[in-house]
């Protein structure tokens, strides 16, 4: 699957016009893509991803990890399987998937944290966070906790997490309160770019 995937990558650029860059002006893709995330989800995480993951818990004395937007779970089955605890959260409005668990919790993921404590004690994960009506933003600004990881494009193209800046340029104009202390790359599906970032609170 890894070696057909590599043959059926098509790139779209470079592009005269860069707004023609932007995904929603994509007029060719990667056609394998919807298969694997109807089976895995947007981001397969690697070992050195869930090794990272599994060492913030226990060098913080979290009680667990919640996976925002959780999707299909795969990410949450995986930490699992490391001995984690781990609560998904997903609104379930899509049903173009294969759920790897049984028990995630149907809600809205902002009405979610502000019934639990704004997720205080918890790490947040967010993996490939939509960028339509500012959910990622306002997911951030009831989060409470201390340690926030998030799975994305590492480039500007806005396809995940906001649609106007990078991760980093938001945490770095609008949470002053947070440093960036990790960041490798995600190999994932072949021709994409995703990384792995994560802040953590000042102290």
């Amino acid at each position: 699957m890894w070696a057909l995937s590599c043959q059926e990558t098509a790139f779209l650029g470079p592009l005269p016009d860069p707004s023609y860059a932007h995904p929603a002006n994509a007029k060719h893709t990667h056609p394998i893509l919807p298969v694997f995330y109807h089976l895995f989800g947007c981001v397969v995480p690697s070992y050195e991803a869930l090794h990272i993951v599994s060492q913030l818990v226990a060098d913080s004395g979290a009680d667990g990890v919640i996976d925002m937007a959780s999707g299909n779970g795969y990410w949450a089955y995986m930490l699992r399987r490391m001995k984690l605890d781990v609560t998904a959260v997903d609104n379930m409005a899509s049903e173009y998937r294969t759920m790897w668990i049984d028990d995630t919790v149907k809600a809205d993921g902002v009405e979610y944290l502000k019934k639990n404590s704004g997720g205080n004690g918890s790490i947040l994960l967010m993996v490939y966070m939509v960028t339509a009506g500012f959910f990622t933003k306002r997911v951030l600004r009831e989060y409470r906790g201390g340690t926030i990881v998030v799975v994305g494009t590492q480039n500007s193209n806005r396809y995940t997490g906001f649609a106007d800046c990078t991760a980093e340029e938001y945490f770095e104009k609008e949470m002053p309160g947070w440093e960036l202390i990790c960041r490798v790359p995600m190999p994932s599906f072949a021709g994409k770019d995703e990384g792995m970032f994560v802040w953590r609170r000042k102290s």
